[in-house]
């Protein structure tokens, strides 16, 4: 028998963000309206010497910002992860692929990437 993959869901938070659309990492595409911000997570651990870096960032989007945020389940004890949160505006109409890798900067990155494909719509 074939397992189903559950797939993760970011609660929208109204309240603290009403204009942003949450994207989880599971999700490869986004659709996002003209001049709306979005976001979405994605694990990291930065502890370990590793980051998140943008290889190929689209034209439809311009990137706002990243913030690390460390798990819950922590306590602040060192080299515990988290995840990496993007936060970007649709800057103009059409579709473009942001491509990431997880790495060490000052190595060799993965050959593997990350890939969310970005729809940006009226």
């Amino acid at each position: 028998p074939e397992r189903k993959k559950m797939k993760k869901f970011i609660p929208l938070i109204a309240i603290m963000f009403p204009c942003y659309a949450f994207a989880a990492s599971s999700n490869d595409t986004i659709t996002s309206k003209l001049n709306d911000t979005f976001s979405f997570e994605l694990e990291s651990n930065p502890t370990t010497g590793s980051s998140w870096i943008i290889k190929n960032l689209p034209k439809n989007v311009a990137l706002l910002g990243m913030e690390y945020v460390q798990s819950q389940n922590c306590g602040n004890k060192v080299g515990c992860g988290g995840v990496e949160k993007f936060f970007f505006k649709s800057i103009s109409l059409g579709k473009g692929t942001l491509e990431l890798k997880y790495g060490q900067p000052f190595e060799n990155l993965p050959k593997d990437s990350t890939y969310k494909y970005i729809n940006v719509i009226k």
